[in-house]
């Protein structure tokens, strides 16, 4: 009874240690911010001891590109479900080329009426963010309504994707559709690394897809020590001509040098501040949660 006691009390006062440090590692994080023009939101999570912390957690953000990963899960979801496999081809007629989108795929091919397999298509929108992939995918699994439908089979229902790369590219305000809180992706995140929600075949494709992510090397990765494992995606914006960028983004895990895993959303919203400073303030902040992790037992 007495050795009961004692472990129940113990476990009492790792749990009131690790708060009071998840209350400091916030108020650093939010002393930081205090000193830019934006909106700063911020979760995360060490998967394996469930410790979390967020600011404005609860804030829904426009996702940009980053809303290209929830769209690559549902397709490998699909995968997984035998409607498709990675080597399915896929029709690119000139019409899914727009020439007036960031997309590598068209720049790279020499004619606009061919066939690209799945697997490529989702490296290049999740390695490279190419919008006309993205968009390909979304027609390969129906449209944003197969995608939210996934997302609320994972208990994930606000994160909202209602608009392609195209439909955004032809309306500016439609960037703010595509809408979610970073306290849910990084759910989205601690989800996809520790549930079983792909086949092993899958979720070493996606897992390896997301660590080669050739964008926002100076975000979650700007201030990590050279060859730590991110696996991540990015958003950005345009800025606007009042100098207001809506979105600057990225979201990811983080293997720390303890074999721990941090899950990591953090957006940068409505900032009156230039890209490279944006891009800096998700770099600090990361470095702030680094340190954080690296110091748990």
């Amino acid at each position: 009874m007495i050795k009961e006691s004692i472990s129940f009390a113990l476990a009492i006062l790792a749990t009131t240690i690790a708060y009071a440090n998840t209350d400091s590692l916030r108020n650093e994080i939010t002393k930081y911010c205090n000193n830019y023009q934006a909106t700063v939101g911020v979760a995360m999570t060490i998967v394996e001891d469930s410790d979390t912390m967020s600011i404005n957690g609860d804030k829904m953000f426009p996702m940009l590109s980053v809303y290209k990963l929830p769209i690559a899960m549902s397709v490998l979801n699909s995968i997984d479900n035998g409607s498709q496999t990675l080597q399915t081809a896929i029709h690119v007629s000139q019409k899914d080329m727009h020439p007036d989108t960031w997309s590598p795929l068209r720049d790279k091919l020499t004619t606009t009426d061919t066939f690209i397999n799945l697997r490529d298509i989702i490296q290049y929108t999740l390695i490279q963010s190419d919008n006309n992939c993205s968009d390909l995918l979304l027609k390969s699994i129906g449209g944003v309504e197969a995608v939210q439908t996934y997302l609320k089979e994972l208990g994930l229902p606000n994160i909202q994707i209602n608009n392609s790369e195209w439909e955004m590219f032809q309306s500016w305000n439609l960037i703010y559709s595509n809408q979610a809180r970073p306290r849910d992706i990084t759910t989205l995140l601690t989800k996809l690394y520790s549930e079983t929600l792909f086949s092993d075949s899958c979720h070493s494709f996606l897992w390896h897809t997301l660590t080669d992510c050739t964008t926002g090397n100076s975000r979650i990765k700007g201030k990590l020590p050279a060859g730590t494992e991110v696996a991540h995606k990015t958003g950005t914006s345009f800025t606007t001509a009042e100098g207001i960028t809506p979105a600057i983004n990225d979201v990811g895990i983080i293997t720390l040098p303890n074999g721990k895993h941090i899950a990591i959303s953090i957006f940068v919203a409505e900032s009156k501040e230039s890209k490279a400073v944006n891009e800096n303030i998700i770099a600090e902040i990361t470095k702030m949660i680094w340190d954080y992790g690296i110091n748990i037992e």
